[in-house]
């Protein structure tokens, strides 16, 4: 049996082929550019002088920059305008840092070197003068008790320190008033008879209000060289009777 072909319109198959060879050549030619494109993209930059990446961003710059190993020869410039001056501040400040720890350290050594020397030194010295105190040398024997002296001030001053560290000034118990007292002895103490005049002017605490007491002790304070305390003695003297204010006259003459 014979079967007929269907019949090709010549025109149509012309223009079939025609728009065949057309998208050929078209997608020849975006396969034969886009590498170029791609490429030439990526390696502007890296090939690029100074100059001609100016209109670049700053952000982009750093990010083309990042890899030293792989970075352009401009970045090199780059770097040094962006980081120079704030790197170089901050490695100044470490180093300056460092030397003052240094020198701390430095100078507390020093401290306790010249605290040992200047102690072995004073023993020494003690050592010598009461062997000539024992012979009553007058020169050794003012010494040796200025040495004493300076000793008890030492001791005077860091006993004091001690009981303003543990004490409640403004509820004094009766035993700290005795210690007050105590310290207040001492004329390199001012600030106990302040103390002692604040406790006694003020109804706190475990003693009575003696404004009597109160003055004297400010007044003591006042003498030994707290002139602050002048304010409270004028104050505390308004409510003295006349009679006790006599006596007190009296005694400070």
């Amino acid at each position: 049996m014979f079967v007929q072909q269907p019949k090709t319109d010549p025109v149509r198959l012309i223009c079939t082929n025609l728009r065949l060879a057309f998208l050929c050549l078209t997608r020849g030619f975006v396969l034969m550019t886009a590498p170029t494109a791609s490429v030439a993209s990526e390696t502007l930059a890296t090939k690029a002088t100074g100059s001609e990446v100016e209109h670049l961003s700053p952000a982009l710059k750093t990010f083309i920059c990042i890899d030293q190993n792989t970075a352009p020869e401009w970045c090199k410039a780059y770097r040094a305008a962006k980081f120079g001056n704030s790197i170089a501040r901050w490695i100044k400040a470490r180093e300056d840092a460092k030397k003052a720890l240094a020198a701390k350290k430095a100078a507390i050594e020093k401290a306790k070197r010249d605290a040992v020397i200047a102690e072995e030194k004073r023993k020494e010295q003690a050592k010598k003068d009461a062997i000539l105190a024992a012979n009553n040398d007058p020169a050794a024997i003012a010494r040796e008790a200025e040495a004493r002296a300076k000793e008890k001030s030492k001791k005077l001053s860091s006993d004091w320190t001690t009981f303003l560290g543990t004490a409640d000034l403004a509820n004094l118990t009766i035993n700290q008033v005795m210690k007050i007292r105590e310290f207040s002895e001492s004329d390199e103490l001012p600030e106990a008879n302040e103390i002692l005049g604040f406790a006694y002017s003020t109804d706190k605490g475990a003693i009575p209000v003696n404004l009597v007491e109160a003055y004297r002790q400010y007044a003591q304070a006042f003498v030994k060289g707290l002139k602050h305390v002048k304010p409270n003695m004028d104050r505390i003297w308004k409510k003295i009777p006349k009679e006790e204010q006599a006596a007190l006259t009296d005694e400070f003459k």
